[in-house]
């Protein structure tokens, strides 16, 4: 979460939490307003709703779509916000987050009826060295790759440089993971049984190909 927030991806507050055996992280709610008067519950809705609701498939690209037709107008924050999700794409790509399913990207609604794209909050890497994101990511289906990410950069706003420029900077802080992990207090033996899916030779290779290090 720390690392997506590096990107410039916005992500919950969070709190690590040591236990007896283990630890746990809180993550602060984001559908709540706190104020004096106790604050009040915000409509939440998840991708999966909105985009079937929607009568679309269940792709970042489809997601990227609904915000540009539902998104918040003032400020162009909608527009502002498909990008922020082509982001959060290429991310999850390159840190080998594989959970990334239409259930844990959620939508915030205001008075207007119109849609913003929550903070992140369940991004981590998956472990499994799966190949294939959750979510359709472009023509390629959910092929885990920057160049199926970069396939329909259309789709999220963005004219080809422009998501180019996207990728390298999230290959750049994707490509310090371990030095960022290290100096969250992650243990080593957990770095490096991590390394063995982020650090694998293909995700490697595609780092390196946008100017992260290996």
């Amino acid at each position: 979460m720390t690392l997506a927030e590096l990107a410039h991806i916005r992500v919950a507050a969070t709190q690590p939490i040591a236990l007896a055996r283990g630890h746990a992280v809180a993550v602060k709610r984001f559908d709540r307003t706190y104020g004096g008067d106790g604050g009040r519950r915000r409509h939440a809705l998840s991708a999966n709703v909105a985009l079937k609701a929607a009568g679309e498939g269940l792709g970042y690209p489809e997601l990227a779509q609904l915000l540009r037709r539902r998104g918040v107008a003032e400020s162009l924050l909608g527009r502002a916000q498909m990008a922020e999700l082509f982001r959060r794409m290429v991310f999850n790509i390159l840190i080998d987050n594989t959970d990334d399913h239409e259930k844990n990207h959620a939508l915030l609604m205001n008075d207007r009826g119109e849609y913003e794209l929550s903070p992140a909050f369940d991004v981590l890497p998956s472990g499994h060295a799966l190949g294939y994101q959750q979510m359709r990511v472009g023509v390629d289906m959910a092929d885990s790759s920057i160049a199926n990410a970069l396939s329909e950069h259309g789709q999220f706003g963005l004219k080809r440089d422009e998501a180019e420029s996207q990728v390298r900077q999230v290959v750049a802080v994707a490509a310090a993971w371990k030095d960022h992990f290290a100096a969250a207090g992650v243990r080593a033996a957990d770095v490096e049984s991590l390394a063995q899916q982020i650090d694998r030779p293909s995700m490697v290779d595609q780092r390196r190909a946008w100017g992260g290090g290996g």
